[in-house]
C-alpha cells in the first residue's frame, strides 16, 4: 500500500526522476509517505529527498528523521527551505531543475578516433583539478565506485562525466582546448544509454540560470522540469551536477 501512495505521489517522471531512480534501484528508504508527501533517505548514505504539497506534511515528515542523519536534503518545494534549514542546519541553497530523459534511446555517436575508459584511482588527482564542484574525498569516492568514465583520443584524456552519489548524471567537464567537438554530446549519449539498459531514468539537475547545458539537454531529447528543486547543504559542496557547467 506505501508503494502505491508513494507512486502515486511521484507521479511527475521528470520533477521527481531522482526520487523515482532511487526508489527503483532499492537504495532509499520511505520515511514517511501520505497523499501529501514523500520522505526518502538513502540507505547507503545521509543523503535525503522531500516532496510536499504543504507546509504541515513537511513539519509531519521531518519528525522521522533524525538530524544527525541528513548532510544533504534535495527539497522539491520553496515553501520547506526555511523548514528544512531551521531544523537541519543546511544553510546552502542550490536552484535548479530536473531534466530527465524518458525515450528509448539516444542514437549512437560514431566517433572511431575516440574511445571511453571508466577512470582508476590514478586519475583522483587529475579530475579534482579539473573539477571544483565537488571535494577530492568525493571524487576519490565516485571513481573509486567505479561511476567516472573520461573520453580519449590516443592516450590523451579530453573530458569525463560520472554518477553522482544519489544516482543523478554529472561531473561533466570537457577541457577547453577541446571543447566545441561534440564531447559532451558523446559523453551524455554513451551514459544515457548506459542506463537505460539497466532500466534506469537518466537524469540530472541543471542549476537555474546554465543555459549552455539546458540547451545542450534539451537538444538531445530531455525534458526539463517547469518546476524548481534545491539542494540543501552545510558546506561547500555543489549540487552533486553539473552537467550545470556550460561545457562544448
Amino acid at each position: 500500500m506505501t508503494i502505491q501512495v508513494v507512486s502515486n505521489y511521484l507521479n511527475d517522471k521528470v520533477f521527481h526522476a531522482v526520487m523515482i531512480d532511487s526508489l527503483q534501484r532499492g537504495v532509499s528508504s520511505i520515511l514517511a509517505a501520505s497523499s501529501s508527501g514523500v520522505l526518502l533517505r538513502s540507505t547507503r548514505t545521509d543523503v535525503c529527498m522531500i516532496s510536499a504539497a504543504n507546509e504541515e506534511t513537511v513539519h509531519a515528515m521531518l519528525a522521522e528523521l533524525d538530524p544527525n542523519h541528513c548532510r544533504l536534503m534535495i527539497v522539491h518545494e520553496s515553501f520547506a527551505i526555511p523548514i528544512v534549514e531551521k531544523k537541519y542546519n543546511l544553510t546552502r541553497h542550490v536552484k535548479c531543475v530536473s531534466s530527465a530523459y524518458l525515450g528509448p534511446g539516444l542514437p549512437e555517436i560514431d566517433r572511431p578516433d575516440l574511445r571511453i575508459d571508466r577512470l582508476g584511482t590514478d586519475w583522483v588527482g587529475w579530475v579534482c583539478d579539473h573539477y571544483a564542484m565537488d571535494t577530492p574525498s568525493y571524487v576519490r569516492g565516485r571513481i573509486e565506485a567505479g561511476e567516472v568514465w573520461g573520453v580519449f583520443s590516443g592516450e590523451q584524456i579530453l573530458g569525463f562525466i560520472g554518477l553522482h552519489e544519489e544516482g543523478s548524471m554529472g561531473m561533466l567537464v570537457i577541457l577547453e582546448e577541446h571543447r566545441r567537438q561534440g564531447l559532451a554530446e558523446y559523453l551524455v549519449t554513451f551514459l544515457t544509454n548506459s542506463l537505460l539498459t539497466q532500466g534506469r531514468i537518466p537524469h540530472d539537475h541543471i542549476i537555474v540560470g546554465n543555459d549552455a547545458s539546458e540547451r545542450l539537454q534539451r537538444k538531445m531529447g530531455f525534458e526539463i522540469s517547469t518546476r524548481n528543486l534545491w539542494w540543501m547543504t552545510k558546506g561547500i559542496r555543489g549540487p552533486y551536477s553539473d552537467i550545470d557547467t556550460p561545457v562544448d
